[in-house]
């Protein structure tokens, strides 16, 4: 390899990990703008007993946290429906495992901003917004 090959290759590389680091996650983010990390007593109050709306995308949801553990969800449009578990850890995040999960649990951060609250995946990516928390006995 030539230096000069070498030195540009080392340049690319370089490069592409400053921008690598630059790049901010939706987590970050919302952190960022004021957000707060809500912790485990709050995120059982919000969830435990209440049907939640929430919207990925351009798709709505309907949860209900069941006190035993249990999650049941629909697609309000229809078409999809399922049953899993959730729990609510220590460590300030909410774990659901639905049937199509085969047992995985994926544990997602609470976020709230003024009225808003968002979950974030371990990746920092937003996956739901929570738009509504209706006390109830199931779905």
């Amino acid at each position: 390899m030539t230096r000069f090959t070498r030195a540009a290759a080392a340049a690319v590389a370089i490069s592409l990990a400053g921008s690598a680091a630059m790049a901010e996650t939706d987590l970050e983010a919302a952190l960022k703008s004021g957000g707060e990390r809500l912790k485990s007593d709050e995120i059982a109050e919000l969830l435990i007993g209440n049907i939640v709306t929430a919207k990925s995308g351009e798709k709505m949801f309907r949860f209900f946290y069941d006190p035993a553990n249990v999650l049941k969800g629909e697609l309000t449009s229809g078409g999809w429906s399922g049953t899993g578990a959730y729990a609510i850890t220590d460590t300030d995040q909410v774990c659901v495992s639905m049937a199509a999960d085969k047992g995985r649990y994926r544990c997602l951060s609470a976020v709230r901003t003024g009225d808003t609250v968002q979950k974030f995946n371990a990746d920092g990516k937003m996956t739901f917004e929570l738009l509504d928390f209706e006390p109830s006995t199931g779905l």
